[in-house]
């Protein structure tokens, strides 16, 4: 019996080798795993400090910014939040004319001031393994790249 392979393995290799949204996503599920481990001991997951953050940064967002900010759909927003909100660390509240709006509790101020030493050390690791430099050029290519695919 033969196998059959729909395409030739060269092609399947040129895709997996080349591919944007393949290769991104396995290196953004690397280091996405790197920062996750140091983060371990506070409970958040990096991708819960990210939301944290914006909002110390801002103090109370719409829905809908946040979920721009983050480059996320609504319903997948309103997923991640929710273990957020259930540990007390951001508060939800609807207003009729604006919707739904997010803000940082004081617990998730807290939670917040103790997980940032864990991200900077996530942090420095991170840019140990790639190198500063590099990290700083992958960095403004990748903003570059955001802002093409805006456009």
């Amino acid at each position: 019996m033969t196998e059959h392979h729909p395409l030739p393995p060269d092609t399947c290799d040129e895709v997996l080798r080349v591919c944007g949204s393949f290769n991104l996503r396995k290196a953004s599920r690397s280091v996405t795993q790197l920062y996750d481990d140091y983060l371990q001991p506070t409970g958040l997951r990096s991708t819960q400090v990210v939301v944290l953050v914006i909002l110390a940064r801002e103090r109370q967002l719409s829905m809908g910014r946040l979920a721009r900010e983050l480059m996320l759909s609504p319903s997948t927003l309103s997923r991640n939040l929710r273990p957020l909100e259930r540990d007390s660390l951001i508060d939800i509240t609807s207003n009729a004319k604006r919707g739904k709006s997010v803000r940082l509790t004081d617990q998730g101020e807290q939670a917040l001031l103790d997980a940032v030493p864990h991200w900077q050390r996530a942090q420095a690791k991170f840019t140990e393994l790639v190198g500063a430099e590099q990290w700083q050029e992958l960095s403004t290519r990748l903003s570059e790249t955001l802002t093409a695919l805006r456009s």
